[in-house]
This record gives structure tokens, sequence and C-alpha cells, in this order.
């Protein structure tokens, strides 16, 4: 039914008298359905709202959509659940186990044969009818992956050994799942589908009822039978009583084993306290994000961009004795690592630009992070030492000045104050929640949010896209602190700049732009720069600039990013190609 692309033909947002009908509704539809788990898919406090779609066939259907994701399709023929509101009540309807190559080929538009099914129910009711709502998962994973209506009923697909058992509505990965109206769906892993209790249960009896009677001889023995023995024959695996023998003392033997034995378990012991982290680089890969998430989840800024994360969060918590190496795991990659995240509901993950990831949530309340126990965050190295220059590296900081556009979400403070990244996420959020516009995880716009975003009041975004949109409309700025007191710069700083330029006689320079902004007293740098790199260096200007360089003889990048970064201790974010220069051979 969604293979292919549909219109949208309206959008109702449903009131609370509404969802109410849809709750008793979806009861009638589905026999053996209490309210209380309907509300599970459906809650009454929810965000919920009616698609009517126009089908490529032309055909007619209403989404019911809860909370960002669809979760009941409705036809002229009745209700369905969708693979979403499966995953929260799998009990909903009949659920099949598929065989897992033939997920692909249904998704690609063929139906479903008997041949494709490898157990009839998997959960759910065990009957059905024709026409009735059916769902099928896979042996690996029994989050269901398809929906579909049965063309034969139970007996009928017990029966029969081919044909057509499914007429298939929706499949995971179709063209509703690909909405961009919706959040990101990705099928959980909830384990391997397994046979339903009742089915044991029954197996079980019938195993216990079978009798199996004894082969008759076709022909009498010749051996006359020995009369039957007057003594109880004695019953295999009959309970006997052991009687309690006193106490022996142990011989030297076996007291030099025992205390062998003991010191064994006792270093054993010790071994399982030290070794709380993994050795595998899988287990370090995850015990790095945990321990990310409990030490930093609550004070990081998001969204954060996937390289930042590995490079400047996930390495530094990495133990001094062990390397942190993804290429040495068996994901390879960070984006598949971080795809397993995921699915164990850790993190989400989504593109923010054309080939760029970032994380945009952190779900601290997981179990496994409430479970870590993180080492003592490591103390902040001391600050680096002066060197003979008298160069000090200033405390850069990014921060926003408030603007009149956004004064109104900020009332304790004036217009021009300076913000830092946590202060406008708790202004933000003191104002959401003041406010009452928070439904779930995304933010419904009043008159003012909606003006600052350029959308409509009354409608619902993620939290993301107001942090984003509230970031915007103030003025971005870098404080910079060192020994002279604090300086407000009214910009972003441009960050140090080194070019490679031939000269004549095919001579090559290295140009350093941009270092006064940073403090840098480039009489001094230069003097530096020559006893060390031993090449030649003076302080030039180009034609039409309106700050001073330096100039270096010959290809100098490698020699300046380590000079800057390692010795003055520079960030590498304000040094322009600072890792490719560091990789070049000197």
């Amino acid at each position: 039914m969604f293979a292919k692309s549909y219109k949208l033909k309206s959008n109702n947002t449903l009131k609370n008298s509404e969802k109410k009908n849809l709750i008793q509704r979806v009861v009638e539809s589905f026999p053996g359905v209490t309210e209380d788990t309907v509300k599970e898919i459906v809650p009454v406090k929810s965000n919920s709202s009616c698609m009517k779609v126009v089908l490529h066939s032309g055909v007619i259907v209403n989404v019911y959509v809860v909370d960002g994701a669809p979760m009941i399709i409705e036809d002229e023929k009745g209700m369905l659940p969708t693979v979403c509101a499966l995953w929260k009540v799998p009990q909903l309807v009949p659920t099949l186990i598929i065989h897992t190559p033939v997920l692909s080929k249904v998704a690609g538009g063929a139906p479903l044969y008997l041949p494709g099914v490898e157990r009839w129910s998997a959960g759910g009711p065990g009957r059905w009818t024709r026409g009735a709502a059916v769902a099928a998962c896979t042996r690996d994973n029994c989050a269901a992956a398809l929906v579909g209506r049965a063309t034969l009923d139970h007996n009928e697909m017990r029966l029969m050994a081919a044909g057509v058992c499914l007429d298939i509505i929706h499949v995971f990965g179709d063209q509703l799942c690909k909405d961009i109206k919706f959040n990101k769906i990705e099928r959980p892993k909830l384990g391997t589908a397994s046979y339903p209790e009742e089915d044991i249960a029954e197996l079980a009896t019938e195993l216990s009822e079978m009798t199996v009677h004894p082969l008759k001889e076709e022909w009498p023995s010749l051996i006359p039978t020995p009369a039957p023995s007057l003594t109880a024959t004695p019953v295999p695996h009959q309970p006997r009583l052991i009687t309690e023998h006193p106490p022996q003392e142990p011989d030297e033997d076996n007291q030099q084993l025992h205390d062998k034995t003991n010191i064994d378990d006792g270093d054993a012991e010790d071994g399982n306290k030290v070794q709380d982290i993994p050795l595998d680089m899988d287990g370090l890969l995850h015990w790095c994000l945990l321990s990310f998430l409990k030490l930093n989840g609550k004070r990081i800024e998001l969204p954060l961009k996937t390289n930042l994360l590995y490079k400047n969060h996930l390495m530094p918590l990495c133990p001094a004795d062990r390397t942190l190496d993804i290429k040495k795991s068996s994901y390879k990659k960070l984006g598949k690592f971080l795809e397993a995240m995921q699915q164990e509901g850790l993190v989400e993950v989504r593109e923010i630009e054309k080939g760029v990831s970032a994380l945009v949530a952190l779900h601290l309340a997981h179990p496994q992070v409430r479970a870590h126990s993180p080492p003592a965050p490591v103390p902040a190295p001391a600050s680096v030492p002066p060197p003979p220059g008298g160069y000090v590296p200033p405390r850069i900081m990014e921060v926003y000045c408030l603007t009149a556009a956004a004064v109104d979400i900020f009332p304790e403070h004036k217009k021009g104050t300076v913000l830092d990244a946590e202060m406008i996420r708790s202004g933000v959020s003191q104002y959401v929640r003041a406010k009452s516009l928070q439904t779930q995880q995304r933010i419904k716009l009043d008159n003012t949010l909606a003006k600052i975003l350029h959308k409509n009041a009354e409608e619902v975004v993620p939290w993301d896209e107001v942090m984003r949109g509230v970031q915007a409309v103030l003025t971005a700025a870098t404080l910079l602190e060192d020994d002279g007191g604090t300086k407000l710069i009214r910009s972003r700083l441009p960050p140090v700049t080194m070019t490679v330029a031939t000269r004549a006689g095919n001579k090559k320079v290295t140009l350093v732009s941009n270092l006064e902004a940073f403090g840098f007293r480039l009489g001094q740098l230069t003097h530096e720069v020559q006893q060390q790199a031993a090449a030649a260096a003076s302080v030039t200007r180009s034609p039409g600039s309106k700050h001073d360089q330096l100039m270096l003889q010959g290809d100098q990048t490698h020699f300046i990013a380590k000079l800057l970064i390692e010795k003055y201790g520079l960030p590498k974010k304000y040094l322009e190609g600072a890792d490719k220069a560091l990789k070049k051979k000197k």
C-alpha cells in the first residue's frame, strides 16, 4: 500500500474527545484487547493527528499519528496497527515468523507466500479468520517488520503447502516510514522470536500422554521364564538415605590442596574486582560511551557532531594503559557503532547536514547508563607554563549576546547580556516549563517562539530545532580571558591560517595569519621560530591586509601546528588545517 509515494490531502489535530473515540474504535476492532493496552499507543495526553493521504492507486486512507510516529492505518476494510504500534503492544494482532531473507523480497513488492513462513504464530492471538490483521517478524528479531490482512485463516495455513497467505499493507522501510514529517523510525532489536508459551505447554502435554508399547515377539520363547523374585526389585534413581559419617582429620596433602584452592579463589575474586573495563575493543568502545553519558551527558551541548564525539569525548575517557581504536573493533566505522548504540536506545543520531551526522539526543535514564560506574574524572591538567617568550594562552569561550528578539525568553537578563550555551539551554527550559509548552520530547510553539523560528503558532517542533533557532537570533561572540583581564569580541574569532606560497626561484614560504588575535607577540615568536626550526622568519604584511603575518622559509606547517598546539596550548579548532598539518611528515 505504501510501497510508492503518496500525497497528503489533510492533517488535522485530534481533540481529547476524538482521541477517546479513536481508542474505543481500536478496542472494538481488535477483540481481546483492553482499553489500557490501546492507551499505550494512543495516550490521551499526547499530540495526535489524523492524516488523510491519497495513495499512488488513488485510494484515500487515514493514518493516525501519535507523538510524531504513525500508529494506526484505516482504510475501507477497517483498522490496522503499524509496525510502530506493534513494537509497543506486540500482542495486538497475531504474529507470524518468516525467514529473514523473505523480508527484503516483501519490502521490494513481492507478496508473502506460505513457504516463506517459518512458524505460524509467534505471539498475539493464535487463531484468526480471513481478512484479519496479521503481522510478521523474523527469527533473529521478534519486532514486527510488516503488517497485512490474512488471505487464509489459521487452519487453512496449516493444511496448505503453497499460495499467498498475506496481503501486505505496510512494511518497515516503506514510504510511510520514510516520511520526513515523522521522527526517524528505527526497528528495535527485541531478541529472537520464540514459540508461544501455550504452544510449548500443549506440546509438553502431548508428549507426556504418549505411551510406547513394547514389541510382542512373533514366536514364543523356548527358554523357560524364571519365577519372579520375592525380593523387591530396586527402582532406578530411587532416593536413598545417606548416613552421616563422623568428620575425619584431613591429611597433609588434602590440607595443602585446600589451602591452594582458597588462595586461587581469592586471586580470582581480586581479579574480578579489578577487571571492570572490558578487554575487547567492542566492549571498550561501549564502556567509553557509557562513561561519557554518565559524566558529561547533562552538560554537553547538542547537537554534537559524531567526529567530535570520538576525538574529544570518547578517546580522552580511555584508560591510560589502553588504546581506543575503532578500526580494531568489529564495527570498523564510527557510524556503524553509533547505529548499534541507537538500536540499544542509548543515543539518537540524525543527519543534520548532507553527509554530516550528529548526536541529537542522549537517553541518560537508560538502565545501562544508570548501572554504569565510571572512574572518577581525571583532574584538568595544569595550565601550560609560560614559555620564555612570556606568552600565556588565553582561555577562549564561545558565547552569545542577548538581543531584543529573544529578550522575552530570558526575563531576568537585559539586552546585551553575555550568555553561554548552558545558560541558554537553562533559560529556554525554564521558559518552556513556565508556559507549559512541552509535549513528550517536543515543544508546542507559542507566539514568541514561533516568531523566532519563523513558524506558525501551535506548531510542534523538536527540542534541538528550538535551541538552534534561539541561538540563531542571538549575537555570536567570543570571550577571551588572560592575565590582562577579560575581553569580549562581538564576533567569532577567525582561526589561525597557514598558507604555503611560492616565491621567485620556486622557493616556498609559509604565511601564518591571525596570530595577534590570540595574544601572540610576533617579534618574540619570530625569534623562537628561528632557533627551533633553523629557518629564516620575519614579520610581513600582505597588500590590503590590516594585520601582520609571520613568514617562514620553506613548508613549516607541521612545525607551526606542533608549536602552537603542543607548546602554547592553542585549541585545534582555532588552527585551520591542524590535523592535516600534524600528520604531515617533517
